[in-house]
């Protein structure tokens, strides 16, 4: 006698014993009265032993470490059947929710339903061996919650199908490892079993997709845009990815790329970030007239370093997205790629449509405000627009502010013999006539050669030198003109023998100062930036240099102790009395005065923001122990002198002077090789390298 498909879709739905859920008929199943459509029921009727939790409550899920105790497996498989027992009530609901969907269609899920009850009572029956009692632990309903809510049947095949079912593609395989290794090959059996059943299940699903997407979308383009949060293309990959998986079920090349290099939070709530390099223009206008995000050369090429700041299900802002390959060797490398998300207009950040824990720019400067103001809203952990920019704050941008607060501290400081007098910080000028002036002042202190510094600039970009015997020349004056007449003021200070550079980097927090990192600084003869050794501080200094700043001090060496009893409190008390948070570094150096001594300027300036040092700093914490680590940034100039015509002939050569090599224990970081920073490929102006080796300090610098 045949029984009607939705009689037996009701059963298993609505059953209230796990009989009625799991068991199917001997007789033939028919569909030939579909009945009406139904409504998702509020809540998915089941035994009282096994009903859904709601109130977020759920069992842990055990290590692979744990596995090796045969409860622990019973407690994993307890999870996993749950997953197969829902998997069977969604396909119930589907063919009772849509029944005027292609009759091949349902006999597909029909039959997909079959397998998922079979795969239920296997992992019943396993786990009941094991020790653990289906039901005894507590049961989620994410997995209801996130499918169940389908308006038609392709939000099934891409919800199900293309998600939960693509993902199990890595974590049957991965688990079924797991289990060969600690010896228990029934339950490797089983996941194997499951492993060979859902490509064919994703198969079903996307052909089915192909068949109800829209004509001029891609299959990613499709798939990405019918997911709902917090559903999203991260959902449908595990732990380790299994292309030779997808590509059975139909899933081409394209598809397969786009989703392992995919980045989406699965849960904990992202920061975000963007790079807006020009911040100092827009602080010293204190405005982001004329802003428009495309306009900066170093923007452009340089836009994806905040991801080797970011952590995993951060998101990145970027005007265009890198290419597959350069995202997938950084992946292999192993860094965790955030998500990206691409602007809609140039002068106004993508709209993020769920919740953020902190926007983070480069820097909190009038074009950043504007450029994210849209999202403020979405972000949990933020100050104020006024609070995050006001005079007080722009000030403090300022080398000006810099030079004046550091002096006092100076002054202030009870261990001066090693710290360079108030004599060599800067004064600020706003006219022509008063730089000569200080020229002559320094000079009857004993300095015969000046810098003069615009108030707002980078990376020594904005000094001009003035050396003994040296008049101002007209270009000289020109540069001297043009600053005062943008930026009001100039500094002007002793240019002193730098013998070591060095940056300090913080995050400052509502309840203080924290020290992340000292990182070495690479500068030319001028002061400009080269690079960053990023990890080993005072590696292979001259011992002369080591001795001047390690030497014993109350128990630390004398830069650290200094830091955290003098400069942090002072740093700490003036930050906090204009509410600042967030990253910031200090950049510092030794020097040789005219006697032959060394002496620390332990502030030359303050970066109240990040710094190339902090993404130094985390790009090292990649590096495997004993390495060196080297960042710079390659320019055209550079370029040239290196014979390569473009930068992606240029990258090329030196990936292949230097593979890339990887220390996997315990975790894999590298151990030697170069490799590009941003794409090669779409750099016009600047590409950032990161190399790592067992080089001195010296031969980094090449």
């Amino acid at each position: 006698m045949a029984i009607q498909l939705q009689e037996f879709a009701k059963q298993v739905l609505y059953g209230t014993t796990l009989e009625e859920k799991l068991s199917f008929p001997r007789d033939e199943i028919i569909d030939t009265v579909p009945g009406n459509a139904i409504k998702t029921p509020p809540s998915l009727s089941r035994p009282a032993h096994l009903k859904l939790r709601e109130d977020g409550i759920k069992a842990s899920h055990p290590s692979a470490a744990k596995l090796i105790d045969e409860k622990e497996r019973g407690r994993l498989l307890h999870f996993f059947g749950n997953h197969e027992l829902l998997a069977t009530e969604l396909m119930a609901l589907v063919l009772l929710k849509f029944p005027d969907a292609p009759a091949s269609f349902r006999k597909g899920v029909l039959d997909t339903l079959k397998e998922e009850q079979i795969h239920t009572q296997m992992y019943i029956h396993r786990m009941k061996q094991c020790g653990v009692e289906f039901g005894e632990l507590p049961l989620t309903d994410y997995f209801w919650k996130s499918v169940s809510s389908m308006e038609d049947p392709l939000d099934y095949v891409t919800r199900l199908s293309l998600t939960f079912e693509q993902a199990n593609l890595d974590y049957s395989r991965e688990y079924k490892k797991h289990f060969q290794n600690v010896g228990d090959t029934a339950t490797a059996s089983i996941l194997d079993k499951i492993y060979r059943d859902e490509i064919d299940h994703v198969g079903f699903g996307l052909k089915w997709f192909r068949k109800w997407k829209a004509n001029n979308k891609t299959d990613w383009e499709a798939f990405s845009e019918r997911l709902i949060f917090p559903l999203s293309p991260a959902r449908a990959k595990g732990n380790h990815f299994n292309s030779e998986g997808r590509r059975k079920t139909g899933l081409d090349d394209s598809f397969i790329n786009n989703l392992e290099l995919f980045s989406k939070s699965r849960g904990r709530t992202p920061n975000v970030f963007w790079f807006n390099p020009d911040s100092e223009r827009f602080a010293a206008q204190n405005s982001s007239d004329d802003f428009q995000w495309g306009s900066s050369k170093l923007q452009n090429d340089l836009e994806f370093l905040p991801a080797f700041l970011s952590r995993k299900d951060d998101v990145i802002i970027l005007r265009q997205k890198p290419s597959t390959a350069f995202l997938k060797q950084l992946q292999d490398i192993g860094f965790e790629l955030p998500e990206i998300l691409l602007p809609s207009t140039p002068t106004e950040a993508p709209s993020i449509n769920r919740k953020v824990n902190e926007l983070r720019p480069w820097a909190w400067t009038p074009e950043s405000i504007s450029f994210l103001g849209g999202n403020f809203q979405r972000a949990s952990r933020i100050p104020s627009k006024d609070t995050l920019w006001n005079n007080t704050v722009q000030q403090i941008h300022s080398k000006a502010w810099s030079s004046h607060f550091a002096k006092i501290l100076v002054v202030e400081s009870a261990d001066t013999d090693w710290l360079a007098p108030a004599n060599t910080y800067g004064i600020e000028v706003r006219s022509l006539g008063k730089i000569v002036d200080l020229r002559a002042y320094f000079q009857s202190e004993g300095y015969t050669n000046i810098v003069c510094k615009a108030p707002f600039g980078t990376a020594a970009n904005g000094n001009r030198c003035l050396l003994e015997g040296e008049s101002i020349s007209q270009s000289l004056e020109a540069w001297i003109t043009k600053n005062l007449e943008t930026q009001k003021s100039l500094i002007v200070e002793p240019w002193l023998d730098r013998v070591f550079d060095f940056s300090i980097q913080f995050e400052a927090k509502s309840n203080g100062l924290k020290t992340v990192a000292y990182t070495r600084l690479i500068n030319n003869h001028r002061g400009q930036f080269r690079g960053i050794l990023a990890n080993g501080f005072t590696k292979d200094i001259d011992s002369e240099i080591a001795r001047f700043l390690m030497s014993p001090l109350n128990g630390k060496a004398r830069i650290y102790n200094w830091v955290d009893k003098t400069l942090k409190p002072a740093l700490n008390s003036a930050l906090q009395n204009i509410n600042f948070t967030g990253p910031l570094g200090i950049d510092a150096f030794v020097y040789r005065d005219s006697k032959g001594r060394l002496k620390l300027k332990p502030l030359v300036e303050l970066n109240p923001r990040y710094t190339m040092g902090r993404l130094a700093h985390e790009l090292a914490e990649k590096t495997a122990p004993g390495a060196l680590g080297f960042f710079e940034i390659i320019n055209r100039t550079q370029l040239k002198k290196s014979n390569s015509s473009n930068f992606v002939d240029f990258a090329q050569k030196i990936k292949e002077e230097n593979p890339i090599l990887l220390k996997e224990n315990p975790t894999a970081r590298i151990a030697r090789g170069s490799f590009p920073l941003n794409d090669p490929t779409s750099a016009k102006s600047f590409l950032a390298f990161y190399h790592v080796g067992k080089m001195s300090a010296h031969s980094a610098l090449r």
